[in-house]
């Protein structure tokens, strides 16, 4: 396969072998690059807290806890012999 490659590279003209080099260059650079990144991103230590993280816990530590919420009145139009009941989800 790779005697294919080179053979193939050298059938091409010189201005062909020119842009392949760019095209290859170019690709090799792109690739440098989204490789620097993901390291970068999989170095970030786990206590590092960005800034969203750290205005959601704020959020969650004010935020009412779910238990308390309930629906006391019921979904749909209240019926003329049965009144209003109250409906409680102990899962929410």
């Amino acid at each position: 396969m790779r005697g294919e490659m080179i053979n193939e590279y050298q059938k091409l003209n010189s201005e062909d072998q020119k842009t392949f080099r760019r095209w290859l260059w170019a690709n090799t650079v792109v690739g440098a690059i989204l490789l620097s990144g993901l390291i970068v991103l999989a170095s970030k230590s786990p206590g590092d807290k960005s800034e969203a993280i750290a205005r959601y816990n704020v959020y969650a530590s004010q935020a009412p806890p779910r238990a308390r919420l309930c629906v006391t009145k019921p979904l749909g139009p209240e019926r003329q012999s049965g009144g209003s009941r109250s409906i409680r989800f102990p899962f929410l």
